[in-house]
């Protein structure tokens, strides 16, 4: 206990130092800006880069922090902590923070899966032609098993996939608990690693809307547009349950 305190009178640590002065000011302007509004579309002549921290509108000339409304609606909302470590730096950008980091338009968002889809697609039709040769084979080991008068064992499918539905339906609800904070990097995560498991989501959705439609043509069984679902049974309309 006598070297703690020594130690804390000896050096310093910071603790009961103030924050600057600045630092409050600039948090009352930053918050300004985030609620201000911004008129759609914005006029052509400002052309905000939050990349390099520079507008050309009048109040970011103006501003004492050199911030305007352009810029911070551009950035994702930072943190409380973002006001009491950012810092100063003397060439663009000047305001430095790992928490500072650029909104992700919808247009970027649409872009991105896009190209991810379009790269699970090249991976399907590289990997299909080498797995035909593969699968033929398995399908004649199963039929000479069956021959002989070996069955498969459904216990282990059973275990997994009634593990991996309870698995999503408690990450769903997680997703709907996470709704309430706004925070759009786990959606970006979600197509960022997730990708494949919507796209195949997506085409057992579709392949079960069309063969319940009663108008449209069902999805072909060598449909190489609905490959993730090939071997998704589509549940029955609700009438046509118990028939």
């Amino acid at each position: 206990m006598y070297y703690r305190k020594l130690d804390k009178f000896m050096h310093k640590t910071g603790r009961y130092r103030d924050l600057p002065s600045w630092r409050k000011a600039f948090k009352k302007e930053w918050c300004r800006c985030e609620k201000a509004d911004i008129p759609d579309p914005t006029n052509p002549k400002y052309n905000p880069s939050p990349t390099q921290w520079v507008c050309t509108c009048p109040s970011f000339v103006k501003s004492r922090f050199l911030i305007c409304k352009h810029l911070v609606q551009q950035c994702e909302r930072v943190p409380p902590v973002f006001f009491r470590e950012v810092r100063r730096a003397r060439t663009f950008p000047i305001w430095i923070h790992q928490s500072l980091k650029i909104q992700i338009s919808e247009e970027d968002k649409i872009s991105e899966l896009t190209n991810s889809l379009s790269l699970e697609d090249e991976r399907f039709s590289d990997s299909k032609s080498d797995s035909d040769s593969s699968d033929d084979e398995r399908e004649q080991d199963l039929d000479d098993y069956t021959a002989q008068g070996f069955s498969v064992n459904s216990s282990t499918f059973q275990e997994q996939m009634t593990q991996l539905t309870h698995d999503l339906h408690s990450f769903a609800n997680g997703l709907k608990y996470n709704l309430q904070f706004h925070d759009e990097r786990i959606l970006n995560s979600l197509y960022r690693y997730g990708g494949g498991f919507l796209k195949m989501m997506e085409k057992c959705l579709e392949k079960e809307r069309r063969q319940n439609s009663n108008t449209g043509a069902a999805p072909g069984t060598w449909d190489t547009g609905m490959a993730p679902a090939m071997y998704y049974c589509s549940r029955p309309r609700r009438g046509d349950e118990g028939t």
